[in-house]
């Protein structure tokens, strides 16, 4: 309705004009059907059937595969180096939230200096036999921390994978029980020694590179300077003995225990060594004289 010239009218908004398309509507091309499984693969299929056939006609049980798990001891590395980079303060260290969701982000017990609880084993995981059953005298880490070498009594190294723990290596390293070995602080070799006094250089492959006698009994502890030039020997024949890494040469007997010597450990940094005897008493030793400083 037009009041005058020059007067604009206001219409209400249900009488404005509408637009006289069709509504518009996505409709998809591609992807139209749910997810599907992995095709199968009849070959696959087909030999896994005529094995377990084998098996039942030799008299065997079918076993069941089962996928072998893994566990990541160094998981969390990468967020953890990550982490000190961009930390708001040197001593910052974050929350541990008492929670099965959080468990993906926790660090390494390095990063919670003050909490003792990250360092502690409480679940089981697995247990590891070897083809022979024999005692287990040594045990330790390899340099990279990711497999396992034990010595046994049968004088085998056994090598084991430390994330899968199956085992990898089964080697026949020395004649009698093996009692001591231990790897250089840079990883590059390896010492043993066995129940006979005989004592071995190994490489990470386990290639044998020499061996001689260094006791005239059992050695029960071996132990690296920390140059890895020299390292000490601890024997039931009441000795410490001190080695030329290089060379193989005996440098120093320590004689003052009045019975078996069964450990000896070499300080990380210092030249001093510690040694515990059958005779109940620890002596403190410097290598450079081959002289008693304490007893306790």
């Amino acid at each position: 309705m037009n009041m005058g010239a020059g007067v604009p009218v206001l219409l209400p908004p249900n009488s404005l004009p509408r637009p006289s398309h069709p509504t518009l509507e996505w409709t998809p091309k591609r992807y139209l059907t749910g997810p599907q499984p992995p095709p199968v693969d009849d070959a696959k299929v087909i030999e896994q059937e005529l094995a377990a056939a084998r098996q039942l006609a030799d008299g065997k049980a079918v076993k069941k595969t089962r996928p072998r798990r893994t566990v990541d001891f160094n998981g969390g590395m990468g967020r953890w180096a990550l982490l000190r980079k961009h930390r708001p303060n040197p001593t910052y260290v974050p929350y541990i939230r008492p929670a099965p969701p959080y468990t993906v982000d926790l660090l390494p017990p390095v990063a919670y200096p003050g909490n003792a609880s990250t360092s502690l084993c409480t679940k089981f995981i697995h247990t590891s036999t070897n083809k022979i059953r024999c005692p287990v005298n040594v045990v330790t880490w390899t340099p990279e921390g990711r497999r396992v070498l034990t010595g046994s009594t049968s004088g085998e190294f056994t090598l084991w994978n430390g994330l899968t723990f199956n085992f990898e290596t089964i080697l026949q390293a020395h004649d009698s029980a093996i009692r001591a070995f231990q790897f250089t602080h840079s990883g590059s070799y390896l010492a043993s020694a066995d129940q006979s006094g005989i004592i071995k250089y190994f490489q990470p492959n386990m290639n044998n590179l020499n061996a001689w006698t260094g006791h005239r009994e059992a050695i029960r502890g071996l132990s690296f300077s920390p140059d890895d030039g020299r390292f000490a020997t601890a024997s039931d024949d009441a000795t410490i003995r001190i080695w030329d890494f290089e060379e193989s040469r005996e440098e120093r007997v320590m004689t003052g225990h009045g019975w078996d010597v069964k450990c000896v450990e070499w300080h990380p940094t210092k030249g001093l060594l510690a040694s515990g005897s059958k005779d109940n008493l620890i002596k403190f030793w410097d290598p450079r004289t081959g002289t008693v400083l304490s007893t306790l």
